[in-house]
């Protein structure tokens, strides 16, 4: 392509009117954020999971892409709407991923999960055919096993080269309209908060939200801690106990001596999910009607659901008072 050529192709791009707007035209016209799991996993946002070579990042991965394509809980969360999954493994044989399958989901089928694992190839020289078959198969939720062997990383500490990795993996879940998942192992040192991923410290500056895993001390290698550092999409930071039982994952207490909270349990989600099948019926309700249909449930509760849910933009308050739910476009 000739100087020309390029720039006249950038000129046709670069179109003032569309680069350019309004804050109040962004907030008409922005679709709302839509939520497939929780907190943690939402269209067009990529969520990052770090920890330790072992822990189960793999398993935790395959148990939370088995649930919810089968429409069932996973840690007591419901899944938003119909879930189609593509877990990309660049580290698992076929061996594995089948001896993992049967041990976390047993003879279950999932025809809507699919998998890639062909390590000939890294994440970039597939990205079409990956947004072809997202498209093609209406996959939502995308997983990417792990950030290190999906690119051909040169130098993991390059904070340019995994500033382009993370640019990469949002085109690719803006493209397939996604919730992506992508693991990273831990650093070597013991880092804090958002710094605790190998290398580069973009990689964490530029996920939507990061979740550590980690074990509480070193004589518990059944539990893991869940800790978020970073949400952007929503102010919650839950610190959670999980235990890993067989193939399953549960919340549990944390073990005697470990310092900090014990697990924030999923009461809020419940509270939503209530909240938003009342409103399904496109009707308006006052606030009053909701927390006496959803008596059974704390008020404080209640208001934290209908707060969390309108910021998330699901919810809409045509006229001072009262809520009405505002429509999603599912699968």
């Amino acid at each position: 392509m000739t100087a020309e050529k390029s720039e006249r192709r950038e000129q046709e791009i670069l179109k003032p009117e569309e680069l350019f707007r309004t804050i109040d035209e962004v907030r008409r016209d922005a679709p709302p954020l839509e939520p497939l799991w929780g907190d943690f996993l939402f269209k067009k946002a990529v969520t990052s999971i770090v920890g330790d070579p072992g822990i189960g990042k793999t398993g935790l991965g395959y148990g939370l892409a088995s649930a919810l394509c089968l429409q069932q809980p996973f840690l007591g969360i419901e899944p938003e709407e119909v879930i189609n999954a593509l877990y990309l493994d660049f580290e698992s044989a076929d061996p594995l991923i089948s001896s993992r399958a049967n041990y976390i989901i047993g003879e279950k089928e999932i025809p809507n999960l699919y998998i890639y694992n062909d390590i000939r190839f890294f994440l970039n020289q597939i990205a079409k055919i990956t947004i072809d078959i997202c498209h093609e198969k209406f996959i939502n939720l995308l997983i990417i096993d792990n950030q290190t062997s999906a690119f051909n990383t040169r130098d993991e500490n390059d904070n340019s080269e995994a500033a382009r990795q993370m640019r990469f993996v949002r085109q690719i879940t803006n493209a397939c309209n996604t919730a992506t998942l992508i693991f990273h192992h831990t650093s070597k040192s013991n880092l804090p908060g958002i710094r605790k991923g190998t290398g580069a410290f973009a990689r964490a500056r530029l996920a939507d939200v990061c979740i550590n895993i980690d074990y509480p001390d070193e004589e518990h290698s059944e539990i893991i801690r869940w800790q978020v550092p970073k949400n952007r999409l929503v102010d919650s930071q839950p610190l959670w106990y999980i235990k890993k039982t067989g193939g399953t994952f549960d919340f549990t207490d944390p073990p005697l001596g470990v310092v900090g909270r014990t697990r924030v349990n999923t009461i809020i989600y419940k509270v939503q999910q209530e909240i938003l099948a009342l409103l399904n019926n496109g009707q308006q309700y006052k606030r009053k009607d909701i927390l006496e249909i959803l008596s059974q449930f704390e008020p404080r509760m209640v208001d934290e659901g209908l707060d969390r849910l309108k910021r998330l933009g699901r919810l809409e308050m045509p006229q001072y008072g009262f809520y009405k739910a505002r429509k999603v476009k599912c699968l």
